[in-house]
């Protein structure tokens, strides 16, 4: 997930007993304004609360136009001389943080970066992408006793609403992990959270696939060595909109869906009553306990709770890293009220 502010929230104010089931993989860019890019590794740290976690680098802001030094502190960690040592320098002053691949095309700079992940001695990510090619990811696989025993590689299927895309890139690239490493653990990932909500007056449940990819895998491959991922039902960033102001939304997760209140555009009287609506649905009872669902009950037309889309983007992914976790939520000790 982006390390950005929804995301890093939504994890922060998971109980410790979900963080103790999941494994997230942070992919850090520099924090919005800030002077240092430090200031993104420690939002990072504190949100996981001393559990490990994976550390990529955004790609996608490598090189952005932004004058402040976190810019040129995140694009040096790009800088591939010695097998990425800049980069792995900065994960050894990062208690927990267990490096991600870092893409090159040259087998001395492969060798080197292996060297650097056995000095690391934290285990390695690699992050195969949907329409994202990785270089020496051949040679990767046959190098088999140099790779870390606690290789964990993640296919990445992506976001789409198209679930035979999904299916059809998994398979295969799955299929040949597991040919060329049979013990390998293998992470199958993928998003399908809608991309439009236009058609949605009041409620509509809206269907996933995450589960259903992976239990297609998981029946294909049974002797594999799969564990279940996703996106913490987000998808990539869209743009456009047309400065039309955007209708209150509450979305609940479900294991393979949305529960999604939407105002009426027209008669938008404010996140409570979507608020309203969303804990008084039948499914509200089944949602497991956690920050997310808390915040959906404080809703109120006073500011309360769920007051803005940032925030309840944070609800909806809080809810669902818990629900996805399998976690039998209860609330941390020094939370919980007093019993005699």
């Amino acid at each position: 997930m982006k390390a950005a502010v929804a995301e890093i929230e939504a994890y922060r104010n998971l109980y410790p007993d979900v963080k103790q089931l999941t494994f997230p993989i942070f992919k850090a860019r520099p924090w919005q304004n800030a002077n240092s890019f430090q200031l993104t590794l420690d939002k990072v740290a504190d949100a996981v609360g001393g559990y490990p976690f994976g550390l990529a680098l955004d790609g996608t802001r490598f090189e952005h136009v932004n004058r402040k030094q976190a810019q040129a502190e995140f694009d040096a960690l790009f800088d591939h001389r010695d097998g990425f040592s800049a980069y792995y320098r900065a994960l050894a002053n990062l208690p927990g943080a267990v490096p991600v691949w870092m893409p090159t095309k040259s087998h001395k700079e492969l060798v080197a970066q292996i060297a650097n992940v056995d000095k690391l001695d934290r285990g390695l990510i690699v992050h195969q992408k949907r329409g994202a090619a990785l270089p020496q990811f051949a040679r990767l696989l046959s190098l088999r006793s140099p790779l870390p025993h606690d290789t964990v590689f993640v296919a990445d299927a992506g976001w789409s609403r198209d679930y035979q895309a999904l299916e059809a890139w998994t398979l295969p690239v799955v299929e040949r992990i597991n040919l060329a490493l049979p013990e390998a653990e293998i992470a199958v990932v993928s998003s399908s959270f809608p991309s439009s909500f236009r058609h949605i007056i009041g409620h509509r449940e809206e269907i996933g696939t995450e589960r259903v990819l992976f239990a297609t895998i998981r029946q294909r491959f049974n002797r594999a060595n799969l564990t279940y991922g996703d996106w913490g039902s987000t998808r990539p960033s869209l743009t456009g909109g047309g400065g039309k102001r955007i209708p209150s939304r509450v979305d609940l997760p479900r294991p393979t869906s949305w529960d999604i209140f939407r105002a009426d555009p027209e008669n938008d009287l404010g996140f409570g009553e979507m608020a309203w609506a969303a804990s008084h649905h039948p499914s509200f009872p089944l949602t497991p306990s956690c920050w997310g669902k808390d915040m959906i009950l404080t809703t109120d037309d006073k500011q309360n709770g769920i007051n803005s889309r940032p925030s309840a983007a944070k609800v909806r992914l809080n809810i669902y890293m818990t629900l996805q976790s399998g976690a039998d939520t209860t609330l941390p000790l020094d939370e919980a009220p007093y019993q005699d």
